[in-house]
């Protein structure tokens, strides 16, 4: 699918949300209409695999941060990992690899990994032209031909928006969510139990009614609620937080 909007001069395309939602409903209604169909959770690793036909593997890497997932867009050589018995190890891996951090395996952890590997698909989709330093188009760029995706990077509630690569990752956590709750079933689900739970205004997600239905619409699309409460508020169903101002009294100090 050939994407025509707006792109830097580094690659980089310019999106906003609803441009991003835009791209979700066209990559689903291409390769998994039957999602777009009723709410219902999305195989997300059938549509890496299959769709996009990366290499989808786990292993745990080793970068000395919080990493949890990895997308190389051109062959990369000595890959820091650790092997069966946590020892440092190096390991190559070709261009559509997707590397998931091998703590992520497991019914626990379902909801998070799906995030994940959506997250590192959507980077796949869009900043291929933004990472990949031999793409012909954008050959003065100079980057690594890999991107790592750090726990504060991904499923957040808010980005820093500053530099290129701040957006780079706003992009793929909203596509992500985008893809694994489309926009048409996510509406179809949630005004139905809003409704049912007789609430005509923003649902508060401290009413213990209103933890129902997050939960019940994180069940249902196999998300997290931290994923559900993000894709509520930004479709106006949620209140925002309210932040109340600290008092000097309230202030402890740390001292080092």
């Amino acid at each position: 699918m050939q994407l025509s909007y707006p792109q830097k001069g580094n690659g980089l395309y310019v999106l906003n949300r609803d441009q991003i939602d835009q791209i979700a409903t066209m990559i689903l209604e291409e390769y998994m209409p039957n999602v777009l169909a009723c709410p219902q959770s999305v195989d997300i690793e059938d549509f890496v695999e299959n769709k996009l036909f990366l290499t989808l593997q786990y292993q745990t890497l080793g970068f000395g941060v919080a990493v949890l997932g990895l997308t190389a867009f051109e062959d990369v050589q000595g890959i820091p990992c650790l092997d069966e018995m946590y020892r440092p190890a190096m390991i190559d891996i070709s261009a559509g690899t997707i590397l998931i951090h091998s703590e992520l395996r497991g019914p626990a952890h379902r909801a998070r990994r799906k995030f994940t590997i959506a997250h590192e698909g959507a980077h796949w989709i869009l900043h291929r032209s933004f990472y990949s330093p031999t793409n012909q188009r954008y050959v003065f760029r100079v980057n690594q031909p890999y991107i790592v995706c750090r726990a504060t990077e991904i499923e957040q509630k808010s980005h820093r928006r500053k530099t290129d690569e701040d957006w780079a990752e706003w992009q793929a956590d909203t596509l992500a969510a985008a893809l694994l709750m489309p926009q048409a079933p996510f509406h179809i689900l949630a005004d139905s139990l809003i409704r049912k739970g007789r609430r005509r205004a923003l649902i508060d997600p401290t009413d213990p009614e209103a933890i129902e239905i997050i939960e019940e619409i994180a069940e249902t699309f196999e998300v997290s609620r931290m994923a559900t409460e993000i894709r509520l508020t930004q479709f106006g169903y949620l209140q925002k937080e309210q932040r109340r101002p600290v008092s000097a009294s309230s202030c402890s100090t740390i001292t080092r």
